[in-house]
């Protein structure tokens, strides 16, 4: 084959080469960021509208022209509305109920599961006088709050810290 054909074909394969691999390498960074929490097992999720929260959670015990409060068994869910959007852009659970939960975390979970689940907190504040301690990712949206160890609050925020 001649000089004057090699060059082309070369060229061709290099292209075809790097067009295949192109969607893998555009792929690498989506994939080492923290994934961003959105949803609440059993509830909604974020950037609902006030509808889709009626449609899932049912009337909630809280006016309807605020956000939402529920009392559900042994835990009260409240779902904050933006104020210029009126979506859905906090999730908050407080106390136990397996039905809500934020990637198999739920009320009662441990501090060495969530550890386990969403690795080191980016933020860690405690309370002595409650004996509360409150870990916040925010780089995923989600924040726990600990009572003797074990989670007794959670939520999914759109909040900047």
């Amino acid at each position: 084959m001649s000089t004057a054909l090699r060059k082309p074909i070369f060229k061709l394969a290099a292209i075809g080469i790097i067009t295949a691999l192109l969607p893998f390498y555009i792929s690498i960074p989506a994939m080492s960021a923290p994934a961003k929490e959105t949803k609440v097992t059993g509830a909604v999720s974020l950037g609902s509208t006030r509808k889709d929260v009626l449609k899932v959670m049912g009337k909630p015990n809280s006016p309807l022209e605020m956000d939402f409060s529920y009392k559900k068994r042994s835990c009260e869910i409240l779902i904050v509305f933006n104020d210029k959007t009126d979506l859905v852009d906090s999730i908050i659970v407080i106390g136990r109920d397996p039905k809500y939960g934020i990637r198999g975390m739920t009320g009662g979970s441990s501090m060495d599961e969530v550890k386990k689940t969403f690795g080191k907190p980016e933020k860690v504040v405690k309370y002595k006088e409650s004996g509360t301690e409150c870990w916040y990712y925010p780089s995923k949206n989600v924040n726990f709050a600990f009572k003797d160890g074990k989670v007794s609050s959670f939520s999914v925020c759109n909040c900047k810290y």
